[in-house]
């Protein structure tokens, strides 16, 4: 029976080799079909440590949500870990649409009020401001800066008023000094008296910004910044050669509205935080 094919035994090895090659099919397709009914399956991913068994997964439809006063907070004082896109906010795997969004609640705003003719405005509350026609303005402070909520922006209102108002406080805040390029006189008194600032020293505060000023009503402008007046002062009080040369002693000066009678040794006993700057002179003497 030597050179003779054992074909019993080589039908026995095909069909066993067809069994397993159809096995391997049938894991196959079953996972195939694993995937398309939506269930999970693993691959091989590589991150910058090292390559892992992961588990892949479609993710989930994100649900619609209503946007509630604390989803508003999250969204003007980013107090959230999500993402925007060009028409919703995403938080925690839930949508709430531009669309959706709601105005702000006046109850949930500041009246803003000085104290001590110092404003604070402090980061993670709204504020309500008034125009001059009675028409009410709604204003957050978030990370140091006042300006017009996120969500009324995005629902489509846009407010130059608003603008305005948090732009005039967030420059005196920070740096005052040609406040008088952007605003007018008229304009400065108006929002400084309408949280209660008055003549004299006053401080302005948006966040953890502060800067201190003196309220005049002369001729260096409305907010003259401290350094300024200090300045100012050393000179009418320790250079009075140079600033009275050209006056006599008993001449009569009207500082802010109260009289001051130059001395013999030509000195003015002005107290420190009249309004240097409103000055009234008497005439000068003639050359």
């Amino acid at each position: 029976m030597n050179g003779m094919v054992n074909w019993k035994n080589v039908n026995a090895n095909r069909l066993a080799t067809l069994n397993r090659n159809q096995k391997l099919l049938d894991i196959l397709l079953g996972k195939r079909n694993t995937v398309q009914k939506g269930q999970r399956d693993l691959f091989i991913r590589s991150d910058n440590r090292i390559d892992e068994i992961g588990l892949y997964q479609a993710p989930a439809k994100k649900a619609t949500g209503k946007v509630t006063d604390e989803i508003l907070d999250k969204i003007n004082f980013k107090r959230f870990d999500g993402t925007e896109t060009t028409t919703s906010f995403i938080f925690d795997g839930v949508e709430y649409l531009h669309k959706d969004i709601p105005a702000i609640s006046l109850d949930k705003c500041l009246k803003p009020k000085a104290e001590n003719n110092a404003i604070v405005f402090q980061s993670g509350n709204y504020y309500q401001f008034a125009d001059e026609m009675g028409k009410t303005h709604i204003l957050t402070c978030s990370n140091g800066r006042m300006t017009q909520p996120l969500s009324d922006t995005r629902r489509g209102v846009r407010d130059d008023t608003s603008f305005e108002i948090g732009h005039f406080w967030n420059i005196m805040s920070g740096n005052g000094t040609y406040i008088g390029l952007y605003y007018s006189d008229e304009m400065q008194r108006r929002l400084l008296n309408d949280v209660g600032i008055t003549e004299g020293f006053f401080s302005v505060q948006v966040g953890d910004r502060k800067q201190e000023y003196f309220y005049s009503n002369g001729n260096a402008g409305v907010s003259v910044p401290m350094e300024r007046y200090n300045s100012t002062y050393y000179t009418f009080m320790e250079r009075n050669d140079f600033v009275f040369e050209d006056f006599k002693p008993g001449d009569v000066f009207l500082v802010g509205g109260k009289e001051y009678v130059l001395s013999e040794d030509k000195k003015l006993d002005i107290p420190y935080g009249a309004d240097i700057f409103d000055v009234k002179e008497p005439p000068r003497k003639r050359a």
